[in-house]
């Protein structure tokens, strides 16, 4: 997995860059204790087809009608954890959706960076 850098600019106008790595992160996987972590029904016929029940049996009640990853109680992914990373995805090369569409370094990502005070490596330019 690539690092991302991204620019940001401070008050005065001088540019630094914000260096994101999931792999030492992992903090969207952590904020599904809600049903935040989506699965369209697409996802779990896809899982079903290619013989991956499990996945598929691994849901919660979601949002807006739909299902959701199942979460540890801190509110983490069951999937997120594999032996190389606590941060890495056992399911990413399968993942759904709402994973795949979730950009590294968006609004979101630093919303939920911040929220958990998880801070990024700062280079001035």
């Amino acid at each position: 997995m690539q690092e991302e850098q991204r620019a940001e600019f401070d008050a005065t106008g001088s540019a630094s860059t914000v260096a994101l790595d999931c792999l030492t992160c992992g903090v969207c996987c952590r904020t599904g204790h809600d049903g935040r972590i989506l699965i369209p029904p697409e996802d779990l016929v896809y899982w079903r087809r290619i013989g991956r029940s499990d996945v598929a049996q691994r849901i919660q009640p979601g949002h807006f009608g739909l299902d959701a990853f199942a979460t540890h109680p801190d509110g983490s992914c069951v999937h997120l954890g594999t032996t190389s990373s606590p941060h890495a995805c056992q399911i990413y090369e399968i993942r759904g959706t709402t994973c795949r569409d979730f950009e590294r370094g968006s609004r979101q990502c630093l919303e939920f960076r911040r929220d958990f005070g998880v801070d990024a490596p700062v280079v001035t330019l």
